[in-house]
Parts: structure tokens; C-alpha cells; sequence
């Protein structure tokens, strides 16, 4: 790697791989990192190995670099971070760690002459699918991360004042965005079992924070018609995803798995409405993505839900209530056509005035030229 003076040189790492993983960290860093490189800096993201299919080589300006890890759900993220933080310090002006987990590991830049910036994005620490001893270890990391790191970005502002209170003297929000929605056409080849605007779609990792349980119960309690489209894969969660079919209503619940590019937006421009009732969010790009896409939400009434659609929910629901949510697809599927359209079409104007991906890269940049002294 051959350095230019003036030009701030930046490695990310805490993410499986930009292009090629789900995930919200994922999808930021694949936005982001290329955005980074337009306005001048060097990005290195280091990979684990198994999630990136396109090896060491550069995609959209950002150079991409494998490195290894233990392929468990409570040691990869750590052993990964643990092994790609000092090399990351031999190259690069400053270290940009992702999530609560990699966090641990910010002490270790600054003794080496390196800045390092965290990101929180959630409080990873609260989800479902961790055990005592991760939830522990992921706690324990986003405390030393953010008094450890020359500055924080919180994802929202509801998750800003747990950094302030818990050391980090340097504290920005700086949310997810999203990009400008490009529709599809239907084609009835990929998806047989389901018929344009005839259909709820949820989109996510299939874990159990994000409120499926709840969900599928109301699928099968509500009276309608229109089945519930969930699509994402798993994350070490393939016992719960298991049960969630077991007890799922075949014709009101469809399984799609993981779907990317052009079938996501298919099934994004063609949904009757986006379905999302976690319990625990940093600041939900899955929402933003619907928003963009002009779908109208049922979303639960966590904090950074509201903080994404700022009020502009078709229905804001209670988190597990089946019986309500089971009510608010019934009202969704018999509500008419263009009272849908009215609240997609003004959350997609939220969205895409709020959370613009190249407002955030210039915000970003202005950080790093200031933890870095340039």
C-alpha cells in the first residue's frame, strides 16, 4: 500500500463482509466505505473469510482483506477483532471498530500512535440469542470501547446518552441511512407462491428480538387473507427459525430466506405494507429500507423505531401484543389502496430527507479529520 501524504488512511473491522453477509453493520459499511473513498480517504475492511466471496481485492474503491477467525456465534466477532486490530494500526491513521463485541479491543490503537473511532449500533448486550457469557463480554466491550476511543458514533440518539454516562467524552450521532429505492417489476417466476400487492413483508436477521414469535401468532389469529412474507436468514439461530415454521400457519406465513438485490426490491416495490415488531433496535435499516420504498409501517413502539419514522408509522403497535397486531393486518389488508399510499409516500420523503448516505459520509469524514488532527 503505497501512502500519500495528505490522505487519512482508515480501516474498519467488527463486520463478517460488506458485500456478501447480512446485516445492519454489513449494509452500513457497504454504503459508507465507498462514499469515504469519494471524499479522498484510503478504506481498508478486514473480512472474515468465510462471508466474503470476492478475497482480497478492491470493490467500489475499498480494498477488502481476509482475515481469520473462530466460526462460533460467541467467539467470531471477538477472535477476529483481537487479530485484525494491531495490523490494522501498522497502515492506518485511525481504526473504525463496528458493534459492542469488537469494541473491546479500542485500547489497543492509541499506544500504537493510532486513532480509533467506535460505532455503536445497538445494545447488543440486551439481545436474545446471546448466553450469561456473551451477553457479559459484549457488555464489557461496548464500556471499554466508549471511554477508550478517541470518539463514539451512536447510530441514535436514544442510544447517545448510555456512551456519555458510561465515559465517552467524544459522542456524535450519526444514524444509518439509505438509498433512493429503484422499483421492480414483478416477475411471477421468482416468487410463484405470491402476487403483487397481495402480501405483508418483514425483512431481517431471524432472531428472536426481532418479535417473529409475535408476528407469526398474529398471522394466524388475524381473519384476512393476505399472507406475512418474512425474509432474512439465520445467525446462529437456526433451532428458533426451525420452530417459528412448526407453528407458523402454511397459508398466512411464507419463508423466503435471505433475498438480495434485485428480488429484495422486488419484494420491497410490490408489498402491501412492511411488517416490523422488534424488541430491540440501534436504529433499524430494514425499516428505512421500507420507507424508501414508499411502504406504509406497522412498526412496534420502541425508541428507535420512532426515531426512524418520526411519527409517520401507518400503525405504531405494542411490542408482543399478538391480539393487537393481528387487528392492525386486518385493518392494513381491508384499508383502502390509496390511504396506504398516502402514509408511504410520506415516510419515504422522511427517509430520504433524514437519513441520505452521502450527508452521513460528509459527517463522518469531518470526524475523522478531527480525531486525526488533519
Amino acid at each position: 500500500m503505497k501512502r500519500t501524504r495528505d490522505q487519512l488512511y482508515v480501516a474498519f473491522a467488527g463486520l463478517r463482509s460488506p458485500w456478501g453477509a447480512e446485516g445492519g453493520v454489513e449494509a452500513h459499511v457497504a454504503a459508507l466505505a465507498p462514499r469515504l473513498v469519494e471524499r479522498g480517504a484510503h478504506v481498508t475492511v478486514y473480512c472474515r473469510e468465510r462471508y466474503n466471496p470476492h478475497g482480497n481485492c478492491y470493490r467500489e474503491g475499498v480494498r477488502l482483506a481476509d482475515a481469520p477467525t473462530i466460526y462460533t456465534r460467541t467467539a467470531e466477532a471477538f477472535a477476529h477483532t483481537m487479530l485484525v486490530a494491531p495490523r490494522a494500526c501498522l497502515r492506518h491513521d485511525i481504526v473504525h471498530l463496528h458493534a459492542c463485541g469488537p469494541a473491546l479491543f479500542a485500547p489497543i490503537p492509541r499506544p500504537l500512535g493510532r486513532a480509533c473511532v467506535v460505532t455503536l449500533h445497538g445494545r447488543d448486550w440486551t439481545r436474545d440469542k446471546w448466553g450469561f457469557a456473551a451477553r457479559t463480554l459484549l457488555h464489557a466491550g461496548a464500556r471499554i470501547g466508549v471511554r477508550s476511543a478517541d470518539a463514539v458514533i451512536s447510530v441514535s440518539e436514544e442510544l447517545a446518552p448510555w456512551c456519555r454516562q458510561h465515559g465517552a467524552s467524544d459522542v456524535e450521532v450519526i444514524p444509518n441511512g439509505v438509498e433512493a429505492h429503484d422499483p421492480v417489476e414483478w416477475d411471477p417466476t421468482i416468487f410463484p407462491m405470491l402476487e403483487p400487492g397481495r402480501y405483508f413483508l418483514f425483512l431481517g436477521r431471524l432472531v428472536p428480538e426481532k418479535g417473529l414469535t409475535t408476528l407469526v401468532a398474529a398471522a394466524a389469529q388475524a381473519r384476512g387473507k393476505l399472507p406475512v412474507v418474512i425474509t432474512g436468514g439465520t445467525a446462529y439461530t437456526s433451532g428458533f427459525v426451525a420452530e417459528l415454521r412448526r407453528t407458523a400457519r402454511e397459508e398466512r406465513v411464507v419463508f423466503t430466506g435471505p433475498r438480495f438485490g434485485l428480488e429484495k426490491r422486488m419484494l420491497l416495490s410490490h408489498a402491501r405494507g412492511f411488517v416490523f415488531p422488534s424488541r430491540v433496535e440501534g436504529l433499524p435499516m430494514a425499516l428505512l429500507e421500507a420507507m424508501a420504498a414508499g411502504l406504509p409501517l406497522l412498526a412496534s413502539d420502541i425508541a428507535p423505531n420512532d426515531e426512524v419514522h418520526g411519527g409517520l408509522a401507518w400503525r405504531r403497535l405494542p411490542v408482543g401484543d399478538v391480539a393487537a397486531w393481528a387487528t392492525a393486518l386486518d385493518e392494513a389488508e381491508h384499508s383502502p389502496v390509496e390511504r396506504l399510499r398516502a402514509a408511504g409516500e410520506a415516510g419515504r420523503r422522511h427517509a430520504l430527507a433524514h437519513f441520505g448516505w452521502d450527508r452521513i459520509a460528509d459527517r463522518t469524514m469531518a470526524l475523522y479529520s478531527r480525531v486525526a488532527g488533519r
